[in-house]
């Protein structure tokens, strides 16, 4: 595990009842340096789709801390050294294709072209995960 950027207590209120997921979980375990949530084993931990992207940035949302130091998740892996590179516009497609979907605990509508430009950024070579 990574040199803890941020206390695990700055994730108190988002343990108790944030949204919650593997890459979500990565977030918090490499800003603090805590196992949170179950062991991957060798599981991709960056977003593996649109529901993914939206629970991390619900994470950010909820804990400004966590948004601050969230470029060191570059250094876990290369997929999310990209995702890093490219969360804004991410965020934005997301909020393009499904309007309001950070809004809404159980938002609705699908966004297309948001998960084609994760999967380009997953297998992109020289990087995969």
């Amino acid at each position: 595990m990574a040199e803890a950027l941020l206390p695990l207590t700055v994730f108190t209120g988002w343990l108790a009842s944030g949204e919650r997921g593997i890459s979500s979980n990565a977030i918090v375990a490499r800003l603090t340096g805590e196992q949170v949530g179950n062991r991957w084993h060798g599981w991709p931990t960056e977003p593996a789709d649109p529901g993914d992207l939206r629970r991390c940035e619900r994470l950010l949302r909820q804990v400004p801390l966590a948004r601050m130091a969230f470029p060191a998740m570059r250094t876990a892996s290369p997929a999310w050294a990209r995702f890093v590179d490219e969360w804004d516009d991410l965020v934005a497609l997301l909020e393009e294709e499904a309007p309001g979907a950070f809004d809404s605990a159980h938002p609705s509508g699908s966004a297309p072209r948001l998960y084609a430009r994760m999967r380009q950024l997953r297998e992109q070579q020289g990087g995969q995960t």
